[in-house]
């Protein structure tokens, strides 16, 4: 038979069969009295009988029988129908066990995937087993759940087979498409009498069960005929739409409410649809014509393009979210099992918000193990799962942000938002899109920590976990010092390692300071003089960073701290005290930097720095532990506040002997302002070092050389040309490297506030404007009564330092760039913004209010929720794409067939990244196809014109054919873009370099 006779004998043969095989079943459900009886949440008002189940598949067995061919997946098909039917239809009667179900439904999915009508996404056999495990009993119990209602799952599988068949048809698959065809026909004769008014017949567990598994092969099938493996999920995604989406807010909203997921209860899609539609039947029409639309896409999205699959997924999951947010806060009736009591609201235990917060904290304190998460193969896994965990917490605890919270998540959210959709006007689509998503990343993150955050005990973990483990870093460092090897800790003679970025290393240790800082004020002896020998410590480390950045970080957080936070005295002298053991040290740390001239560090001075280090730290801590008994048993003696007055008046010495000093030195501190403002403006020429090789002092912090002021130059040039829209987020390297006036490469301006005004705009600067007034405003709110509550007052000192110093040499540098040093300026603002109103009150989940109020609220948690699915896909097809791309990378040398192939896969989904449209040129010239190459290089160009490292490749290419004079001619442009490349330079004078 040809397969359109195929088609009409499945589908009329299934349809006649169900059709006619009904009214037996209606009649042997009556005789033994096997009927659904009315109770609790069911809403049918008398006995319905069972058995529809039988008919369905009756029909479909026939029809498979007779029209499928291909008995070896009909086979195992028919195999998992009869046993899931028998397992369902004995739950109707008796109940069996989820677990023996699970364990069934289990051992079917390893059998249709070991028969080859399974997952097979070439991931290797175990990643495809586990998941057509999962995606069996997903959909199985997805329909089993939907089957609610009259009609609903038998109208939902009935559109979802009719998609898989239109699949099957278009792609030649005649077994996928007859297999359709047939679950349509049954599903067809089996509705009139289901949807009749009262219901003359229900599925059953022993119909939806075995319809669900039908469905879940059926759709495996169908993704599976799609160009390219990854897209087949999404595909499969689209086609299950409208059951995956009543599933999950099933699950969602009884885990809110504290609800058995396995209980009953009139909280599905079809009942809150109910609400608004006048039948039964309007219900199933409606979720079946959304679920049509689904699978039309899903048919259109498996043949055409990445770009439109991965949008139209992104919708869904847009739509999905935002419908799940609003339909979860209708008001419900609940139904309980007998002797069964709802549990407290599931909303974050403590322990499991502690442990998160301890995991979040801990992670970005240890991060510089693992440079500070900047690449992006480690920073976007790590945001989906921030990105998830965030999006289910909300779901399950909406919280209701305070208007600094607010503020600071709108300006971060929207930043990403901002950057995402600069795409529009960037050159480089692939860096706005990795900017973008960073911003989203540190939203979601701050996100998170919020709702986590529910008192100042939950703040204090956040914290204290960022700040061990900042002193693990600390403590392996110092460890290093005096071991075997410290030299490899040293680059150019600056603290380095393990963070792997000099200025960056500075930074965490400034950051560091802070929450010791403000334990250092605790009245316990041990504690405060631990905290203040810790504090010493990292300090030490600062200094050896060498870097003016983290001086300029300490002292603007110092100012900061000191003029806001109340309760100044004893901070003041835990400050002194730090700064005297630093001092104490100081001339074996500033050894290490004069000696190294800019070379390797003698073993000799960094043990010696290590050892001062120590000393120092333990010396200052123990006289400050002595000083805070002292002090406390002083306090409670009568002359206690005298001697209190007279502390904090004795802090006035030190400044007037600086102030005398400052004075006296007024001209040569002028002179050395102003040569160091010229050292400053004068850019070094192309060849000369940034850095002199032999510094002239025994320190660099007070030297003003070096290149910041070109790059903030260019910066801001950038922002003029464009100042409302931006060159686009992340597209900052292609004005430096036209305008640079130094051999320097560089792909931002080392600065956060003008890479944003240059790269988005005075939109973006809006956005992160928001977000440091939400933090300062934040603090000035947790300022008011901070004095009477301790662990406030220290929560303020450690928050608003640990932010300030962050911000100060993100003003400077890249730090933003770093998501580990920014994970911890972000719990640092969480700390500071979450919502408080007086000391000691535990913020409540926001809960259902009726009127414009409720409204307002899920229109609120509905847009964060779009937000955070948005994230997801976004982060999702990045990361995808990075895991092609670096197999590509990894495999170009010694298999460039299968790096060609990776490649091609990484372009599915990400089409504007031009390093992997290198990888492929690489690939294909490494196969002699040059005009291959020369139109993937081209390709490339057209998304980045302004790219000369595509232009320098093309001149490769042409090399390669010897087509020496086109070679030129790319070579000039490239160096047209880059004038001080002085490699660029020479091909373009001589492209035969090349073949050299």
């Amino acid at each position: 038979m040809q397969l359109a006779e195929r088609l009409f004998v499945g589908l009329t043969v299934a349809a006649g069969v169900a059709y006619s095989a009904t009214p037996y079943a209606i009649r042997l459900a009556n005789r033994f009295e096997f009927y659904d009886k009315p109770a609790g949440y069911k809403g049918h008002l008398r006995p319905t009988p069972y058995l529809g189940g039988a008919a369905v598949m009756a029909g479909l067995v026939v029809a498979l029988s007779l029209a499928a061919g291909s008995w070896q997946k009909t086979a195992p098909l028919l195999a998992g129908v009869v046993l899931l039917f028998a397992v369902g239809t004995i739950d109707d009667r008796r109940d069996v066990s989820p677990a023996l179900r699970v364990v069934v439904e289990l051992a079917l999915a390893v059998l249709v995937w070991a028969t080859g009508i399974g997952w097979h996404l070439h991931a290797g056999a175990a990643v495809d087993l586990a998941l057509t495990c999962l995606w069996v009993v997903g959909v199985v119990n997805a329909f089993n759940l939907f089957d609610n209602m009259d009609g609903a799952a038998s109208t939902m599988a009935l559109v979802v087979s009719a998609g898989a068949a239109l699949i099957g048809v278009v792609s030649g698959d005649v077994w996928l498409a007859v297999g359709a065809a047939s679950l349509c026909g049954a599903c067809l004769g089996f509705l009139p009498r289901n949807v009749s008014v009262p219901a003359r017949i229900f599925l059953g567990d022993g119909g939806s069960m075995p319809m669900g598994f039908v469905v879940s092969v059926l759709v495996m099938v169908a993704a599976g005929t799609t160009p390219v493996a990854w897209r087949s999920l999404l595909v499969a995604l689209l086609l299950v739409g409208i059951p995956a989406l009543d599933t999950t807010l099933v699950i969602v909203s009884r885990r809110r409410r504290g609800v058995s997921v396995l209980s009953g209860g009139r909280d599905h899609l079809t009942h809150r649809a109910r609400k608004l539609l006048p039948s039964a039947r309007a219900v199933a029409l409606l979720l079946g014509a959304i679920q049509a639309a689904l699978s039309v896409v899903a048919v259109l999205a498996s043949r055409g393009e990445a770009s439109f699959l991965v949008i139209s997924a992104s919708l869904y999951l847009l739509a999905a979210g935002g419908a799940i947010v609003v339909l979860d806060t209708q008001e419900l009736e609940e139904f309980a099992q007998d002797g069964e009591r709802p549990s407290p609201p599931a909303a974050w235990s403590s322990k499991r918000a502690l442990a998160c917060l301890g995991v979040i904290g801990l992670g970005a304190g240890l991060s510089p193990f693992f440079f500070a998460y900047y690449d992006a193969s480690v920073w976007v896994p790590i945001g989906l799962g921030v990105t998830l965990v965030c999006a289910i917490a909300v779901v399950m605890r909406p919280v209701r942000p305070a208007a600094p919270a607010a503020l600071c998540l709108g300006g971060l959210l929207g930043l990403g938002v901002w950057s995402l959709t600069s795409v529009a006007w960037s050159e480089s689509a692939e860096n706005a899109v990795v900017s973008g998503n960073r911003w989203l990343v540190y939203g979601a993150l701050l996100l998170l920590t919020l709702v986590l955050v529910s008192h100042d005990r939950r703040s204090a973990v956040l914290l204290g976990a960022a700040s061990l483990g900042i002193a693990v870093v600390a403590l392996s460092v110092l460890a290093r010092l005096l071991g075997g090897d410290p030299g490899s800790l040293f680059l150019g003679g600056r603290l380095d390692s393990p963070l792997g970025y000099i200025n960056g290393e500075g930074c965490l240790f400034a950051m560091g300071v802070w929450p010791f800082i403000a334990l250092a004020e605790s009245r316990r002896a041990i504690v405060a003089g631990s905290a203040v020998a810790m504090a010493t410590l990292l300090g030490c480390l600062a200094l050896l960073s060498q870097s003016r950045g983290t001086a300029l970080a300490i002292l603007g957080s110092l100012i900061v701290v000191m003029a806001l936070v109340p309760g100044r005295t004893r901070r003041a002298y835990a400050v002194l005290a730090v700064a005297a053991g630093v001092a104490l040290a100081g001339s074996d740390l500033l050894r290490v930097y004069h000696d190294a001239a800019g070379g390797p560090v003698l073993i000799g001075d960094a043990h010696a720095a290590g050892r001062a280090a120590l000393l120092a730290a333990v010396a200052v801590g123990v006289v400050w532990a002595l000083l805070s008994a002292g002090s406390r048993a002083l306090a409670e003696r009568p002359s206690g506040p005298r001697a209190a007055r007279l502390a904090a008046w004795s802090l006035a010495i030190p400044v007037v002997v600086a102030l005398a000093v400052a004075a006296g030195s007024a001209n040569r501190i002028d002179h050395s302002v102003q040569d160091q403002w010229h050292a400053f403006v004068r850019v070094a020429e192309p060849g000369e070092s940034r850095v002199p090789s032999a510094p002239s002092s025994r320190s660099r912090l007070l030297s003003g050389a070096g290149n910041r002021y070109d790059y903030w130059r260019i910066a801001w040039s950038s922002f003029k040309g464009n100042p409302v829209l931006g060159v686009g987020a992340g597209n900052y390297s292609r004005a430096y490297f036209e305008r640079r006036a130094t051999t320097e490469d560089v792909d931002q301006p080392h600065s956060l506030e003008l890479q944003v005004l240059s790269e988005v705009g005075l939109v973006g600067a809006l956005l992160l404007g928001c977000f440091i007034a939400g933090v300062l405003w934040g603090a000035l709110r947790m300022r008011r009564g901070a004095a009477r509550a301790p662990l406030r007052l220290g929560l303020l000192t450690a928050g608003l330092g640990v932010f300030t110093a962050w911000l100060v040499q993100a003003s400077v540098d890249w730090m933003h760039l770093l998501p580990g040093l920014s994970a911890i300026a972000i719990a640092a603002a969480t700390v500071l913004v979450w919502p408080r109103s007086t000391p000691g009150e535990v913020e409540t989940p926001v809960r259902a209010r009726p009127g414009a109020r409720q409204a307002a609220i899920a229109l609120g948690v509905s847009a964060v929720v779009v937000t955070l699915i948005a994230t997801g896909a976004s982060l999702s097809r990045q990361g995808l794409a990075q895991v092609y791309r670096s197999r590509a990378q990894s495999e170009l040398g010694h298999n460039p067939s299968a790096a060609l192939a990776d490649a091609n896969r990484s372009l599915d989904i990400d089409s504007d990244s031009t390093r992997t449209y290198y990888i492929k040129a690489a690939a294909l010239a490494s196969f002699d196809q040059a005009p291959a190459a020369e139109g993937t290089l081209m390709r490339a160009l057209a998304r980045e014109p302004g790219n000369f490292v595509t232009w320098a490749l093309l001149g490769d290419i042409a090399v390669r054919e010897r087509r020496l004079a086109v070679a030129q001619r790319d070579y000039l442009r490239a160096h047209e873009l880059n004038p001080l490349n002085p490699t660029l330079a020479q091909l373009a004078r001589n492209p035969r370099a090349a073949l050299r």
